[in-house]
């Protein structure tokens, strides 16, 4: 018997194929583009505008994160106010019984302000962190924008993907533990004020300062603390911000929906969850050495070993969910108003929209040369 070859098949390519091939490149190409756009926007910027220049921009958002604070504070309080119910509570016979998310809610609403209890030191955390959250923003605006064309410079061979990620990271780390230290205060006057320790802001204040001094706003650990929290979660939640308006926001806007200002608030209520949950285990244990920093003689490891024994790694969890619930969406508000008070602060005008045209005419003479 004689083997006949099968029929040779002729690879087709189907037009559906070919459509979403094209479709595919097409959007691969226009993000590579909006990527290469930023970054010579960011070298342009440096080399007409200077230190002049980042600082302005560094100043408008600044102003723009302290407004954008104060409004998700107050939309948001509420979840607040119940994370440190359940982070600071111990129960009084075992020592080592978490508190529930409704349990928290119901002890909070069983105080005589009954459900306005919840909104326990708001006052001072939004008149707090304005300042905080703007000097926050402002020194990380300003050195993203001076770091990044430094890098550059000096690293040529690097990557660029690699510059961006160590200047966002590097200019989170800088930017949060200048703010850290004014944080702290109001961070300790709102605790005690959430906790019911105190019955309002002047009392609390008074009575402090009175029973300590200033040490009463700086406990022992507290400063310390709060930066081993803060600067982790603000690289985390900025470096996922950024990467995903750079690979995401943005070219979803400029293909079709410029004015789609919910994909600020998906981006940031994405990044905050992340950097939250990330962190949760160093927010316990800042809530405890701030509220009750006697007990564990201001030592970190002293909490942290206190912690672990009441409960396991599931201890450094407590006030989790309360804490996704309030973080996700008071970034996502916070990022929603930070990008509408930079619009109207003309800042998109300064750092995006007038060197965009600069950006494109860098981009296609590069492109003409590597033609």
């Amino acid at each position: 018997a004689t083997l006949t070859a099968p029929p040779s098949r002729t690879h087709t390519t189907p037009k559906k194929s070919l459509a979403r091939l094209k479709q595919s490149t097409t959007t691969t190409t226009t993000r590579l583009a909006l990527i290469q756009q930023h970054e010579v926007s960011l070298l342009l910027e440096c080399k007409r505008g200077g230190a002049s220049s980042a600082w302005m921009v560094g100043l408008k958002d600044s102003v723009a994160s302290a407004l954008a604070a104060a409004c998700s504070k107050t939309i948001l309080a509420p979840f607040d106010t119940i994370k440190t119910i359940q982070q600071q509570y111990t129960c009084p016979i075992s020592g080592n019984a978490s508190l529930g998310f409704l349990p928290a809610c119901r002890l909070i609403c069983s105080r005589p302000n009954g459900f306005w209890s919840m909104y326990a030191g708001l006052g001072v955390s939004v008149l707090g962190s304005m300042p905080s959250v703007g000097l926050y923003f402002g020194v990380y605006s300003y050195c993203k924008r001076t770091l990044y064309p430094l890098l550059k410079k000096e690293l040529p061979h690097v990557s660029n993907g690699v510059l961006w990620t160590v200047s966002i990271a590097a200019s989170a780390a800088v930017g949060n533990t200048v703010a850290s230290f004014s944080r702290v205060p109001y961070e300790v006057v709102k605790q005690n004020l959430q906790t019911n320790l105190y019955a309002n802001t002047k009392q609390a204040v008074t009575q402090m300062y009175a029973s300590s001094g200033w040490r009463a706003f700086f406990p022992m650990g507290g400063v310390s603390i709060q930066m081993m929290r803060d600067i982790p979660y603000a690289m985390v939640t900025l470096l996922s911000y950024e990467y995903l308006r750079l690979h995401f926001v943005n070219p979803y806007k400029q293909d079709k929906h410029p004015e789609a200002s919910w994909c600020d608030m998906l981006a940031g209520a994405v990044a905050g969850g992340i950097g939250s949950y990330v962190t949760n285990p160093f927010d316990v244990l800042k809530t405890r050495l701030q509220t009750n920093p006697s007990k564990y003689h201001g030592s970190i490891i002293a909490c942290a070993t206190a912690t672990w024994h009441e409960g396991g790694g599931m201890a450094f969890l407590r006030g989790s969910v309360p804490r996704l619930l309030h973080k996700v969406p008071a970034n996502g508000a916070f990022f929603l108003f930070y990008e509408f008070f930079r619009r109207v602060l003309h800042v998109d005008g300064t750092t995006t929209s007038s060197s965009s045209s600069s950006s494109s005419s860098c981009i296609s003479t590069q492109e003409k040369k590597k033609g």
